[in-house]
């Protein structure tokens, strides 16, 4: 587990740096959406959208003239999120935007994220593997087992009852501040190997390791049903 968390967090790291250009200046990086959609008119202008954009993602201007890697990790991460924004988005999609952060830098880039919904009014498809992360910043929460969704529900109410064996499994996991909360809580150990995407099991995908399966579950692949007040979930026997 600790390998593979420090795996996630290298992956995590290697996208940020690789994503930034190290032959361009921050101003460049954030400018280069604009210039590509032509979006100004003048230098001026260029310039002055772009110290808005940095100082929306909390960065100093005189941040402009310097380099990627003189940045930390979660500086980096604002000088992606600025890029995002300079063509005015309604929509961003955010694949494992905290993964490779310390879990205080991670909190400031959450909550970044939040007041820049506020402001802008964009919305967000969140990719993590972080569940406690992704029910702070989440409004509706899709659960997804072998690149399908097995169950969607508000934040709130897929937290506090979740349904699906597979969701039922990755809360059971979430670390628990309070020690006697977290004895008292029963750890739903998956069994098997994730099964190969080049190979998937007939019907439901999960039904390989879950422990209500049935002949059912192996012959046809369970629809995507309306379980009450929008809460769906892909199974036979839940």
């Amino acid at each position: 587990m600790a390998e593979d968390k420090g795996l996630k967090e290298s992956l995590g790291r290697y996208a940020i740096e690789s994503g930034l250009n190290p032959r361009m200046t921050v101003e460049d990086i954030i400018g280069e959406p604009l210039d590509v959609h032509k979006l100004y008119s003048s230098k001026a202008e260029r310039r002055e959208k772009i110290l808005h954009l940095m100082e929306l993602v909390g960065l100093n201007a005189e941040h402009a003239t310097r380099y990627a890697h003189e940045f930390s990790g979660g500086q980096r991460q604002r000088i992606g999120i600025a890029r995002a924004l300079a063509v005015n988005p309604k929509f961003i999609v955010c694949d494992e935007p905290v993964s490779a952060l310390d879990v205080s830098i991670q909190a400031q880039v959450v909550n970044m994220f939040e007041d820049l919904q506020h402001k802008l009014g964009v919305a967000y498809l969140f990719i993590a593997h972080d569940l406690l992360v992704v029910n702070h910043i989440s409004d509706r929460i899709a659960v997804m087992y072998l690149g399908r969704m097995v169950e969607l529900a508000e934040a709130d109410e897929l937290m506090n009852h979740p349904i699906h064996p597979y969701t039922e499994s990755l809360l059971s996991a979430v670390p628990m501040p309070d020690p006697k909360t977290a004895r008292e809580r029963k750890r739903i150990v998956l069994e098997g190997d994730v099964p190969s995407p080049l190979k998937m099991p007939s019907g439901c995908p999960f039904r390989t390791r879950c422990r209500y399966a049935t002949e059912q579950c192996a012959a046809e692949r369970p629809p995507f049903t309306d379980r009450g007040d929008g809460h769906m979930v892909a199974c036979w026997n839940r």
